[in-house]
């Protein structure tokens, strides 16, 4: 008897901590997925920098998914998916799929969610203008926008790119408070 009591009482003690850990789990990895993001935004800025000739993040579309390659500048005149065609502007890394890399976790939004300046909610999770660019100049100054990522059970981030100065910022969707808030 004192055995099946021991036993009930570990299945339920498993049974409450099962799901804390996969949220966690999940949470982590979204936080992850969005920091590979951002990095990868960081090292653009640098070698458009270092290199005098601009850098971007061009994100497109494949299977249904998107991926992102880190393109740069040929012929001066900015990255241009034009050129990026012709091979003008070169990709020298990617593409990369979030969620390959991450699985769980897809550059996604939900769609009724305000942006953290309380822009409109937009079902668009790649908001860098029609062009989907972030493209970074020599001089450290980008195209401002941001990246959402979603994971398997809702979490959201997102990585913000301030235009001016290029600073990048990772942010998580509080649905307790209902705000974006630094990860």
């Amino acid at each position: 008897m004192e055995l099946l009591t021991v036993v009930i009482i570990a299945a339920v003690a498993v049974a409450m901590t099962v799901p804390a850990v996969a949220n966690a789990v999940d949470a982590g990895r979204g936080r992850e997925a969005a920091g590979f993001v951002a990095a990868h935004m960081r090292a653009a800025k640098q070698q458009a920098v270092l290199g005098s000739a601009s850098a971007a993040l061009v994100f497109d579309v494949v299977g249904g998914r998107w991926t992102f390659r880190v393109c740069v500048d040929g012929n001066g005149n900015g990255i241009r998916r034009a050129d990026i065609t012709r091979g003008t502007d070169t990709c020298g890394e990617g593409p990369y799929d979030v969620s390959s890399l991450y699985p769980g976790v897809l550059i996604d939004v939900d769609a009724t969610l305000r942006g953290p300046d309380g822009e409109a909610p937009s079902a668009d999770p790649v908001r860098f203008g029609s062009s989907n660019l972030a493209s970074f100049s020599p001089s450290g100054s980008c195209t401002a926008g941001s990246i959402f990522l979603r994971t398997t059970k809702g979490e959201q981030y997102l990585v913000r790119v301030a235009g001016i100065n290029g600073r990048l910022r990772i942010l998580r969707y509080d649905r307790g408070s209902r705000s974006w808030m630094d990860a």
